[in-house]
């Protein structure tokens, strides 16, 4: 169940990459540029060619999967209850997400649907990231976090997704203020702030 979840957080990483590859390739427009009608878009997208249409169903199934990842997130983990605590840390080190979109999103997008060797080459690329991501709990290394307000931090061989910035963290640290600590899997939390104390 545990490595479940963690390869739920990690095909939500992939959710822009997800967006960008149905505006790279899907097709609304007829060779005179007019819009195609529903039934015709779902024929010249889904149903021309075999690898095109496994590449559909399979980024449909991933969508699913990635949207049952952030609801996890958000409502499972963001609602739950934690631990009142304390953070030990002297820096807290900005994680680069950047980066991972760099490094492993932008390959993707290379893709060519239409060909099945690159259909497979893209899925064995992303299973080695998968297992890589996975095996190592880099559950914060996600762009979604970043995009929806949230900061990734390390400190301590912790890592903490929080709202609250550097210096917030580095405060909280020093005066020993109690925060509430939610644990995703492994050394990786969600922090948040309790307010008056």
């Amino acid at each position: 169940m545990r490595t479940f979840r963690k390869a739920i957080f990690y095909l939500s990483s992939f959710i822009p990459l997800y967006l960008l590859l149905i505006i790279q390739n899907i097709k609304i427009r007829n060779t005179n540029d007019e819009i195609l009608p529903l039934n015709e878009i779902i024929k010249e997208n889904i149903f021309k060619q075999t690898s095109i249409t496994i590449f559909w169903f399979g980024l449909f199934i991933l969508i699913l999967l990635s949207v049952t990842g952030i609801v996890l997130f958000f409502i499972a983990y963001g609602k739950a209850d934690g631990v009142i605590g304390e953070l030990s840390g002297v820096d807290f080190v900005r994680e680069d997400t950047m980066g991972y979109i760099v490094t492993y999103i932008v390959p993707l997008l290379s893709m060519d649907i239409s060909s099945p060797r690159s259909l497979l080459i893209n899925f064995i690329l992303f299973i080695t990231i998968g297992t890589f991501y996975v095996k190592n709990d880099q559950l914060f290394m996600n762009p979604l976090y970043n995009l929806l307000g949230y900061n990734v931090f390390s400190a301590n061989r912790c890592i903490y997704i929080t709202k609250l910035n550097s210096s917030q963290l580095r405060t909280i640290s020093k005066n020993k203020d109690k925060v509430n600590k939610k644990n995703i899997v492994g050394d990786i939390y969600i922090v948040e702030k309790i307010e008056n104390h």
